[in-house]
C-alpha cells in the first residue's frame, strides 16, 4: 500500500500552495523596472536576464533581482500542489481512471516545477510546454474528479466551469489584447482556491482506501 498522507499534510500543502500570492508581491515589488501584473506573466519574475526581449514574446522591459528565488517559489509550489493533490487522491476509490485523473493534475504540478528550473530566458520551449499541456489536462482531471467525489462534487463542477472559461479567454490572447498576466493568475488562483476549500469540505470526511 502507498504511503498514506496525513490530514494534517494535506491541509498544510494546500495553505502553502495558495501562500504563492501572499509571497508573489514582494518579488514584484522589488523589480527594478516598473511590472505590469495585468499584462505580464508569472514567468517574467523568474527570467534571469534584464532588458527587452529576454525571450521571444516578452518586449516588455524585464529586470527580476531575485528571480532565483522567484523560480525556487515556482518549484515548491509545484511540490506542495502535488501533495496536496495526492492527499485528495485519498478519497477516491483506488481505480485506474481515477489515477488517470490523478496524473492529468499533477502534469500541471509538473508544469510549474520545470517553470522553476528552466526559466523563461533560456529556453522558452521547455519552460512552458508541460505547463501549457497540464493547464488541458488538469481540465479533464478535475472533471474525472468531479464525477468520483461523493462530498465536494458541485464546488468541483463549478471551478470546471469557471476554468473552462478561463482556459476560452486565454486561447483568445492570441486574436484579442486581454489581460494576459491576470488571466493566468485567475487560472493558478480558482485552480488553487478549489483544492484548499475542497480539502476543506473533506476533512470531516473518513478516507475511502479502496
Amino acid at each position: 500500500m502507498l504511503l498514506q498522507i496525513s490530514k494534517k499534510v494535506g491541509i498544510v500543502s494546500w495553505v502553502v500552495t495558495i501562500l504563492y500570492f501572499v509571497i508573489e508581491p514582494i518579488f514584484i515589488m522589488t523589480s527594478y523596472v516598473p511590472y505590469n501584473i495585468m499584462q505580464q506573466a508569472m514567468s517574467d519574475l523568474g527570467v534571469t536576464s534584464c532588458g527587452r526581449y529576454t525571450y521571444s514574446i516578452a518586449p516588455h522591459e524585464i529586470c527580476s533581482p531575485y528571480h532565483f528565488w522567484m523560480n525556487v517559489l515556482f518549484i515548491v509550489n509545484g511540490f506542495t500542489f502535488s501533495i496536496g493533490v495526492l492527499y485528495l487522491s485519498q478519497y477516491l476509490k483506488k481505480n485506474w481512471l481515477n489515477k488517470l485523473a490523478t496524473v492529468f493534475i499533477l502534469i500541471f504540478a509538473l508544469g510549474n516545477i520545470v517553470s522553476g528550473f528552466i526559466p523563461a530566458d533560456i529556453d522558452l520551449f521547455w519552460h512552458s510546454i508541460v505547463a501549457q499541456i497540464g493547464m488541458i489536462t488538469i481540465l479533464f482531471g478535475l472533471w474525472i474528479y468531479a464525477k468520483s467525489l461523493t462530498k465536494g462534487k458541485r464546488w468541483t463542477y463549478f471551478i470546471l466551469f469557471i476554468l473552462i472559461v478561463l482556459f476560452i479567454l486565454i486561447v483568445l490572447l492570441f486574436f484579442f489584447p486581454l489581460p494576459a498576466g491576470l488571466l493566468q493568475r485567475l487560472f493558478y488562483g480558482v485552480i488553487f482556491l478549489w483544492g484548499t476549500v475542497l480539502t476543506s469540505l473533506l476533512r470531516d470526511k473518513s478516507l475511502e482506501m479502496f
